[in-house]
């Protein structure tokens, strides 16, 4: 049988580091106010307000945005309003650079494989409570990102990766509010007539992939009994676990869309468009692919280009330090003190100059593995000079093996138990010896140098 054909419409809030503001007005985005206290005649809607110019840094990180998906960017950006009538929207129609007389930002784009049909930016509408009736405007006029890709998924697990992958790439740019999210209108259609139906407002991962499997059973259902599959919108019942109709589906007609007389075009030109592309950074997927080149196991190098900060971080530590050595100490020691403190890598205060040192001993065979992972916690917490702390500390490692027969020595006359335990055929008897003798030499000796010496004496 054929596959399904899958194509999403993806809403994010863009990050507003700078401005902090919203798209047509001079009110703070803040998640976290409480309803109704960040707003102002123009996002309320009230009668003779007319909204500021498009706040700058929006249409920069649109721009960005629909570069990093290889998009074509068009030059004449015209606001439009988009009419229809729901409690959240005050003005009863919303702004927004798409529609039957605009161009979007971006269009005929490709991430990993697949179309995007275009890119564009638009305005939120405020948040309306259907069981208390009531609107809270705080939202109202945040700049969204709307993301619209080709119907050229055939599978949940496929946009699941992608979407994810999405992600890695646009916090490269910082292009979209984490704590905010992503939500997704979901277009699934089947054979043999792949009539679309649309599922709106799935709001995370994880429901985007429940829908996707329950909408592909539910339409497949259908055939078998004969029927036909209407073009519609449904909504996603996360508790239910199922789609449940909403309306026939809209046409853009239905929203009667015209160009909003109070906002001019925006003409952009060619070097506006290019200062933005030339200060984009370079792609995870490049990244992962330059990475395996140096050496990098596939999965190290997916989770080093993961984190843009973590990345670079590589990059700088592999031109001192061996790649291979360097991509298991970021990906696993450096990631597991991080997390354990949790921490994120914006927030560290640990530097390449830090890692290079530490690794430098490690690579050198003049610390052990265990000293090593000790001071990467210590740094992790307040960096310092790695050379002067190992010396003043006594950190090196023990390798003269004059000095280990001693300890080794040492440890056999003070745990006859374990030696006798260890002869009589209990091998892990003498792991125990070897962890008192790490005790002695604070980590310094190896415990495979230790074990050996250990066997030999016994």
């Amino acid at each position: 049988m054929p596959e399904a054909k899958i194509g999403l419409e993806i809403h994010g809030y863009l990050d507003m580091l700078d401005t902090k503001q919203k798209l047509f007005c001079l009110d703070k985005i803040d998640q976290n106010a409480k309803p109704n206290t960040n707003i102002c005649p123009i996002c309320t809607a009230q009668p003779g307000c007319k909204p500021t110019a498009p706040n700058k840094e929006a249409v920069d990180k649109i721009i960005a945005i629909a570069s990093m998906l290889n998009c074509r960017i068009n030059k004449r950006l015209l606001f439009q309003r988009k009419h229809y009538s729901w409690p959240d929207l005050p003005s009863g129609y919303q702004r927004t650079i798409s529609g039957a007389y605009s161009t979007p930002v971006g269009e005929t784009g490709n991430f990993l494989n697949i179309g995007i049909t275009e890119c564009h930016l638009e305005e939120d509408p405020a948040k309306w409570d259907p069981v208390t009736g009531t609107v809270d405007y705080n939202r109202s006029g945040y700049p969204l990102v709307e993301i619209v890709t080709d119907p050229d998924f055939t599978s949940s697990a496929q946009v699941r990766e992608w979407l994810k992958r999405l992600m890695t790439t646009l916090s490269y740019i910082k292009a979209i509010d984490k704590e905010a999210g992503i939500k997704a209108d979901v277009n699934v259609s089947i054979p043999p007539k792949y009539q679309r139906v649309e599922i709106k407002n799935v709001n995370s991962f994880k429901s985007i992939v429940k829908a996707i499997e329950y909408e592909i059973q539910r339409q497949e259902s259908e055939v078998k009994k004969g029927k036909n599959i209407e073009q519609e919108t449904r909504a996603w019942d996360d508790a239910k676990g199922m789609t449940i109709t909403m309306r026939k589906k809209e046409t853009q007609a239905d929203y009667m869309f015209i160009p909003d007389p109070d906002l001019p075009a925006i003409n952009l030109k060619d070097a506006y468009i290019k200062k933005i592309s030339k200060i984009l950074p370079e792609k995870p997927a490049q990244k992962i692919k330059k990475f395996i080149k140096k050496g990098v196991p596939k999965t190290d190098a997916e989770i080093l280009a993961s984190d843009v900060i973590l990345a670079k971080l590589f990059e700088k530590v592999a031109k001192e330090i061996n790649p291979l050595l360097a991509a298991k100490w970021l990906r696993r020691e450096l990631m597991r003190v991080v997390n354990y403190n949790k921490l994120d890598m914006e927030n560290i205060p640990i530097t390449e100059k830090h890692l290079i040192q530490l690794l430098k001993l490690v690579e050198a065979d003049k610390i052990t593995d265990t000293t090593a992972q000790k001071i990467l916690e210590q740094l992790i917490i307040k960096p310092f000079d790695v050379d002067d702390h190992v010396k003043k500390q006594g950190l090196l490692k023990v390798g003269d093996k004059s000095d280990l027969e001693k300890f080794c020595k040492e440890a056999i006359d003070e745990n006859k138990k374990a030696i006798e335990d260890y002869n009589a055929g209990e091998e892990k008897a003498l792991n125990f010896v070897v962890g008192q003798i790490m005790r002695k030499t604070r980590g310094t000796a190896d415990p495979e140098k230790v074990k050996e010496i250990l066997k030999k004496l016994i």
